[in-house]
């Protein structure tokens, strides 16, 4: 890892904008700024990132941030923005960088009247909804669980959540919003560009919404992010909520005019023809597949009891192998009779397709109705092992087959009981659609990291599941990264093209720099090359070769 220090001058200009006890060079505060976790790196030492932050700079506002972006500016220094940290998304690129931790940043104001919030950077998820739900109201969460910022999320970063029947996804959620661009500019978009307030992201003011989050986000790459308005959705209970049982395992009362279903189906083709109708007659607030083992963990208090419970063949109904086409379907009305409909609605569309609802206990009925409300799911899934994650289609139920089997292909050879993956189902999906139009899954990989084989296993999957993707016609792949985007299908255009521009225009030093937004340069031989090289570097040797360079070194 590499060190550099911060100039004495440059470090009191800091101190100068955000007070003295808001700047540090303290290693083990620069540590906690350094922490991922790539497949290839297994000890305390080499789980750092490759480089260090010079320096932790905290401001308290907007205007701080820009001052503190401006003296970047000044000293050629490059800088991030860090909210929660949740991911290596919030790691500095080089060893000349500055990390902005936004922690300070942390108004929260509920509008119930406009079914909105006001929020900065390091509100969480968890913060958001507990305000919410004093008026009756939720927020979205996406897979990372409470811990994320929902402003980091609505702006700068993919991610996607198992409530997004109900909630839509933070890429619309997003409303007016404060931005300091790379060269330290002050810009309000949307009604909030015209004093107008929070409430709209388009309208008066400037409407770039789709430039700078669309659908996989800039991820620090853009500047930096101080405050948005983002979209409440109304649901029929009230805050605070009441839990059941005890630590691991809490659930969630299920209230009146509220219902949990774990439903199955005999194969992927009725469970896609029953999911159309359910989504066409907007009868679910959440529908969420997991794998059954994820299931089976999330169910049980230890991965001890999980495998004494696989030993002893007393899995929950919703944890074995028969139970692959499922939905935990989440149904929530605002009177009894609405309720009544809904829930007749459904029974005769499982009648038709042969779906049926597995009777499980009360506690496990709680512990998915609260997992799946507030998205806590995450620490569940990763107490088993280490995690990785591929796939990340967004696209048309119709694919839903041809995805699920996908993954089957991804993960032949590798998860079964002598695979070097953790042992599991077949393809290790999970998936759930949004607005009633279309569905997100991702195929989880659990591996343990201090084994070699293992983390070159894991990133086989990850890599390789592009090339099946494309080859089965399996939907749009969003998770298409920076060269990655050279070899995109030619179906979705080229959006690299577009993106590189905007990152020229505000951004032409590249001080904004992260590892994973577009580069500003790619070399016109390359760019003209990369479609010959597809074949090549999409087959299975060469996924091998940089499989095993990256379980040696790392990501």
């Amino acid at each position: 890892m590499q060190h550099k220090p911060l100039p004495a001058h440059v470090r009191a200009e800091f101190e100068a904008i955000v007070g003295a006890r808001y700047v540090t060079t303290d290693p083990a505060m620069k540590s906690g700024h350094a922490w991922w976790a790539p497949i290839g790196k297994v000890t305390a030492e080499e789980k750092m990132a490759p480089d260090m932050p010079i320096a932790v700079v905290l401001p308290g506002s907007t205007e701080e941030v820009a001052a503190v972006v401006k003296c970047c500016h000044r000293h050629g220094l490059l800088f991030r923005a860090h909210s929660t940290g949740y991911g290596s998304s919030a790691q500095v690129k080089s060893p000349d960088s500055i990390s902005i931790d936004l922690r300070r940043m942390n108004t929260l104001e509920i509008d119930a009247h406009n079914r909105m919030a006001v929020i900065g950077p390091y509100v969480t998820a968890a913060m958001l909804q507990a305000e919410a739900l004093k008026h009756g109201m939720t927020c979205h969460i996406i897979g990372a669980g409470p811990a994320h910022s929902p402003l980091a999320s609505a702006t700068s970063l993919c991610g996607v959540g198992a409530t997004s029947q109900g909630t839509s996804m933070n890429v619309r959620n997003l409303l007016a919003f404060e931005w300091v661009t790379p060269q330290g500019e002050i810009v309000r978009g949307g009604s909030a560009g015209a004093d107008c307030g929070w409430f709209a992201g388009e309208g008066p003011g400037p409407g770039v919404r789709g430039m700078v989050r669309g659908m996989f986000g800039a991820q620090g790459g853009l500047g930096v992010f101080t405050k948005i308005g983002i979209k409440l959705y109304p649901v029929p209970v009230k805050g605070p909520l009441p839990v059941t049982g005890r630590r691991p395992q809490l659930g969630l009362p299920v209230p009146e005019n509220v219902s949990l279903l774990q439903v199955v189906w005999p194969d992927w083709e009725s469970q896609r023809d029953a999911s159309f109708e359910l989504i066409d007659d907007n009868l679910c607030f959440a529908m969420l597949r997991m794998p059954p083992d994820h299931i089976g963990w999330t169910v049980t208090r230890t991965n001890a009891e999980y495998v004494e419970q696989v030993k002893a063949r007393r899995l929950s109904p919703a944890a074995r192998q028969d139970a692959l086409a499922n939905w935990t379907l989440l149904v929530m009305s605002r009177s009894p009779a609405e309720h009544a409909w809904r829930m007749g609605v459904i029974q005769d569309i499982l009648a038709r397709t042969g779906g049926r609802v597995l009777d499980l206990p009360t506690e496990e009925v709680e512990l998915l109705h609260r997992n799946l409300f507030t998205s806590i799911y995450i620490p569940r899934v990763l107490r088993a092992a280490g995690l990785g994650t591929s796939f990340g289609v967004l696209d048309s139920l119709h694919h839903w087959p041809n995805v699920m089997r996908s993954g089957e292909e991804v993960l032949e050879g590798l998860n079964g009981e002598d695979g070097p993956l953790v042992p599991g189902g077949k393809e290790e999906m999970w998936a759930w659609p949004h607005e009633g139009r279309y569905f997100w899954a991702e195929n989880i990989l659990q591996f343990d990291p201090a084994d070699r084989k293992a983390r070159e296993a894991a990133a086989q999957g990850l890599l390789g599941h592009y090339p099946v993707v494309w080859k089965n016609h399996a939907g749009v792949d969003i998770c298409t990264l920076v060269a990655l985007m050279e070899l995109h299908p030619k179906e979705v255009g080229r959006p690299q093209n577009y993106i590189r521009e905007v990152k020229h225009y505000y951004d032409p030093k590249d001080l904004s720099r992260t590892g994973e937004y577009i580069p500003l340069k790619v070399p016109p031989l390359l760019q003209a090359v990369m479609p010959a090289l597809k074949p090549v570097l999409t087959s299975k040797p060469f996924i091998k070769l940089v499989s095993k360079a990256i379980a040696k070194n790392g990501m």
